[in-house]
């Protein structure tokens, strides 16, 4: 009965769970502040540029303080790194909250000036950030290896995930009483992950009786297979986020233009993240989908429809289909890639940066072109580019993969089989 119960629930026998608590107040945090973002920034009197601009910052922010993360602070304990980082990115959403009071309360005086400071309060944030997802990640990745690790880091997607759930629909029913009050929400989250992270132990996720998480990996697979695969999920990812981040800055200001409320705009994020969430629990519970290649490519097809019903749809119905799409091909993006990533790692956390920097080479790809096109050419060219965008993709997914194939038959190595799985 103990170990049935250690089955389904190890995160209590190994103390995980503040590690995924945190990752859940985090997520909401994160989703509540940025979701209501747009709303706030023309609230203060910004225009469609600088709706594409905050967001841009702020994740140019987090992937240069990743590149010191990756090269110069590995070697930190991961509760301490964390923590730090939550009290960093706690006191920036403060400034931030600071900036859209001043912006509300004295709008006469100041009003670029308070714009570009929660701009770089933004910027501040996504810094911080560098050294809280990846060491978490490393931290609840442990030493694990195959099926068990693909479970582990369904987990944790599912609980980072569901922050962004419900985090869509928070942030839009608070702007709408006031742009403060989702900044102080976003600030109190951050001080729950604290207090999580205070109560998780250093060998939190460790597996009993494992090897060292630097050890020789257990992976019965062809490496230039993994590469193969890590660079096909590398472009789905970042076509993912492009996407997305379109969808969570511009597709706001187009949504309302279209005479729908900012409720119904936070419905639309909250199904976004919902389909995500369940497609990152499945893809952690089951494993059918390792090293298939069609599969990958069938979710960058999935991202295109999705901006073809954004740029053709005008009915909620439709649009709000678009939302079930997104986060399902989002979500499959998200988990192939960070899987294959770790995967027969030995630098795991190193893996996590890389993985965290596709993540905002993808965010800044389509929040600050975006909310250009957007002010000097018109409010769909945004997704007339992220169209461009993933077509491109699909095409160097083909071109890698084929050429991945054609090495293997040249060297005399069948290709894996389409349904291989890694196993422990």
């Amino acid at each position: 009965m103990l170990d049935r119960r250690r089955r389904w629930l190890p995160g209590v026998s190994g103390r995980a769970w503040p590690l995924y608590g945190a990752a859940f107040a985090t997520g909401l945090s994160l989703s509540t502040a940025w979701s209501a973002m747009p709303f706030i920034l023309i609230a203060m009197g910004g225009t469609k540029a600088h709706v594409g601009d905050a967001p841009t910052v702020n994740i140019l922010a987090y992937m240069a303080a990743l590149l010191v993360t990756g090269s110069r602070l590995g070697h930190l304990d991961a509760k301490r790194a964390t923590r730090a980082a939550t009290v960093a990115a706690m006191l920036a959403t403060a400034l931030m909250t600071l900036a859209v009071f001043g912006a509300t309360t004295h709008s006469s005086a100041g009003q670029r000036t308070w714009l570009w400071l929660i701009i770089a309060a933004g910027g501040l944030s996504g810094a911080a950030m560098a050294l809280f997802w990846p060491f978490l990640m490393s931290w609840v990745s442990g030493s694990y290896e195959g099926l068990e690790l693909n479970r582990r880091l369904g987990r944790y997607n599912g609980s980072w995930s569901s922050g962004g759930v419900a985090g869509p629909l928070v942030g839009a029913w608070l702007v709408e009483k006031g742009p403060l009050w989702p900044m102080l929400a976003a600030v109190l989250c951050f001080g729950v992950a604290f207090l999580l992270l205070s109560l998780a132990r250093r060998d939190a996720v460790q597996p009993r009786g494992s090897g060292p998480a630097n050890g020789a990996p257990d992976i019965p697979c062809d490496p230039r297979m993994l590469a193969d695969f890590r660079w096909l999920s590398r472009i789905a990812l970042f076509c993912a986020w492009a996407s997305f981040a379109i969808a969570r800055s511009q597709f706001a200001l187009l949504f309302t233009s279209l005479g729908f409320s900012k409720s119904q705009f936070g419905v639309y994020l909250m199904t976004v993240a919902l389909c995500n969430f369940l497609t990152l629990i499945a893809a952690g519970r089951w494993a059918f989908w390792h090293f298939r290649a069609g599969l990958l490519m069938g979710a960058q097809g999935m991202v295109l429809t999705v901006l073809l019903m954004v740029i053709f749809g005008r009915t909620l119905g439709v649009l709000y289909l678009s939302a079930v799409v997104l986060g399902v091909a989002f979500g499959f993006a998200y988990s192939s890639h960070l899987f294959y990533g770790a995967a027969a790692s030995r630098k795991r956390s190193v893996r996590m940066v890389i993985h965290e920097i596709v993540i905002s080479l993808g965010v800044t790809a389509g929040s600050w072109p975006s909310g250009h096109l957007a002010q000097h050419v018109g409010p769909y060219a945004p997704y007339w580019f992220a169209v461009a965008l993933v077509g491109l993709g699909i095409l160097g997914q083909i071109c890698i993969h084929i050429v991945s194939l054609a090495r293997a038959e040249t060297r005399g190595r069948a290709p894996a089989a389409a349904g291989m799985e890694i196993t422990e």
